[in-house]
């Protein structure tokens, strides 16, 4: 089997709202397609919000639930995908390989016994079992670690693919991952095609500005940010770029407007919503603060040394400390620590490094793609073998 070999894949998300994972599934498609391979993505439920171009979209569901049962909705849903799938393969070529890219499509894909399946893990396991553990003490505490993480460990005993290499370590040393395979292989992205989406006509702001391109939640910690904002002492406007989701993201987004109101800062902090293309905005920002608190290969630093933006971030697990390395790996503040993420911001608007090759080209989405053909051709090797 040679690696110019073309293949067919498919990618799986939950949905195409407004965010990261969901943008970095179409760059996955789109540059698969690009280098000539059959590329498909698999939808489960609306919405669709990111602009989706030529890459064929496969709707699992027009709607959320198709059952009110949980078990039957699960296996309602494994159907539809086996259907989608079969309908595809029906010219008589098989799928090589899925990609799993959001949680529910991790159990589904799993539910549907789908041949090689890479569940790329994207985002912080161990601050994701710390929520599901809660304020839990004593006893309670540790039955439900135990019942949390076992399920962790069998739903994530195939193949797995982390997103940084402090991710892969994550998975494996604290949480005990034992996957038939795992290997770190970063995101996907298109230098070219950022770069022309940056370019393309934007009503933006006259003046310069900082910006967190970022769906409204607390694990985006858009609260540390506006606190940093408040004592960095900079007259520059902050705009928060990004949607909400659901009621509980609306509730976040009408306190982060009364913390900007007690803080002082509320006529020049601007909640801009959701855009379908961010790059000009990201492309014309004296500034790209990141504040989570935790995530895997966080999309928006690498898009935005990629056109050129300076940015400072968060510490957090996992990814940063991979992105900005360096000359740039001073403009990392401890996760919470609002005067250092102030003094970062402070700091990085009066004087930034030239962002070079060096910060940006392991990125690069012909890498990326080579790298999941070539471990696929490895496992599928292993097997013969």
């Amino acid at each position: 089997m040679s690696s110019d070999r073309k293949v067919r894949v498919g990618l799986f998300i939950d949905s195409l709202m407004g965010g990261g994972a969901e943008r970095i599934t179409l760059n996955f498609a789109e540059k698969f397609i690009a280098l000539g391979h059959d590329a498909h993505v698999f939808v489960l439920h609306p919405p669709i919000e990111h602009r989706t171009g030529d890459v064929p979209i496969h709707l699992v569901s027009e709607q959320l639930k198709l059952s009110g049962w949980r078990p039957l909705n699960k296996w309602l849903y494994v159907r539809r995908i086996r259907k989608l799938i079969r309908g595809i393969e029906a010219d008589g070529r098989r799928f090589d390989f899925f990609v799993s890219s959001a949680e529910d499509s991790d159990r589904l894909t799993r539910m549907a016994r789908l041949d090689k399946v890479f569940v790329r893990y994207r985002n912080s396991l161990r601050h994701f079992l710390d929520a599901k553990v809660g304020n839990a003490t004593g006893m309670k505490r540790r039955i439900r670690r135990a019942r949390w993480l076992g399920k962790f460990r069998r739903l994530y005993s195939g193949h797995l693919v982390a997103v940084s290499r402090a991710l892969e370590a994550e998975l494996v040393r604290d949480i005990g991952l034992e996957p038939k395979s795992i290997a770190t292989i970063y995101n996907p992205f298109d230098f070219d095609l950022l770069r022309r989406r940056a370019a393309e006509p934007c009503t933006l702001p006259p003046e310069p500005y900082i910006l967190y391109p970022a769906r409204l939640t607390p694990r985006k910690r858009q609260d540390l940010l506006l606190r940093a904002y408040a004592q960095s002492g900079t007259t520059l406007p902050l705009v928060l770029l990004g949607g909400v989701s659901g009621p509980e993201g609306a509730r976040y987004e009408a306190e982060m407007k009364v913390l900007a109101e007690e803080l002082g800062v509320a006529g020049r902090v601007h909640f801009q919503g959701f855009e379908p293309n961010p790059y000009p905005w990201i492309g014309h920002a004296a500034l790209v603060a990141m504040s989570s608190d935790s995530e895997g290969l966080p999309t928006i630093l690498i898009e935005s040394l990629i056109l050129g933006t300076p940015v400072v971030s968060t510490d957090c697990p996992t990814g940063p400390s991979e992105i900005l390395t360096g000359d740039l790996a001073r403009f990392l503040s401890p996760v919470g620590d609002a005067p250092a993420l102030a003094a970062n911001i402070r700091a990085a608007l009066e004087d930034y490094p030239e962002i070079g090759a060096a910060h940006i080209d392991r990125f690069r989405a012909e890498n990326t793609i080579r790298a999941y053909i070539a471990h696929y051709e490895r496992l599928t090797r292993k097997a013969k073998a």
